[in-house]
């Protein structure tokens, strides 16, 4: 059996927002009807800024499918970043923000994995970071059990296989906190950190408009689309 949380040893500050999770599963009824009837895998999108409760929401979703009998997995775009975190951070620095944004991500591997989850592949090999050792381990992911899949990062919502995409409203200012919490060198709020957020505010919010269901600083959803 798949795991919900496959990347929950690298955030253990974060606690699943359960409410929401349990009120998007509701949502998403409509499409999960095939899932339950075994004739459909479905891949639900979680995007927006850093600290908004992607991945917090994402495993939420997944804990209430699987009280449901439904088999589900979380994949996080910081796995499939082209360089680790503290590596990635002095790259920025160097090069300044242009270097900030969605090609920092191995979207294409993220994709070629999406499509796997869609075959049922029982025996795929995907990154895992590990944060303390500013590094990524190869794992084994198994999705033949699986019937959803959750992907979540800042900018899963420009994938285009996604048969649902909920957008995190909550923006930098209103996550300081948040990102506080989970306690990553990398992320230190410096003069530069706050520039390379509000760069990303500029690239990640268009998103919204891609999304099926919003959900606002306050984790209550209030855009179903």
């Amino acid at each position: 059996m798949s795991t919900p949380d496959a990347h929950a040893n690298n955030d253990a500050h974060a606690m699943p927002r359960v409410p929401v999770g349990t009120a998007l599963v509701g949502l998403l009824a409509p499409l999960l009807g095939a899932v339950r009837a075994g004739t459909a895998r479905l891949v639900i999108g979680f995007g927006g800024e850093s600290g908004s409760g992607k991945s917090e929401t994402a495993r939420a979703v997944a804990v209430a499918l699987g009280t449901e009998g439904i088999d589900a997995i979380v994949l996080h775009q910081d796995d499939y970043f082209l360089r680790p975190p503290y590596t990635n951070h002095a790259w920025r620095q160097a090069g300044g923000l242009e270097r900030v944004g969605p090609h920092e991500v191995d979207l294409p591997r993220l994709t070629t994995h999406i499509a796997a989850f869609r075959r049922g592949d029982a025996d795929v090999t995907g990154p895992r970071v590990v944060y303390a050792e500013d590094r990524f381990d190869e794992r084994r992911l198994d999705f033949s059990s699986a019937r959803v899949l959750c992907v979540e990062g800042t900018y899963v919502l420009t994938l285009d296989d996604l048969d649902a995409r909920v957008f995190f409203s909550a923006t930098h200012a209103q996550t300081a906190e948040r990102r506080a919490e989970r306690a990553r060198a990398a992320e230190e709020l410096t003069p530069f950190v706050a520039r390379v957020l509000a760069h990303e505010h500029a690239l990640i919010a268009p998103l919204a408009a891609r999304a099926d269901i919003i959900v606002d600083a306050d984790f209550r959803i209030v855009s179903p689309r």
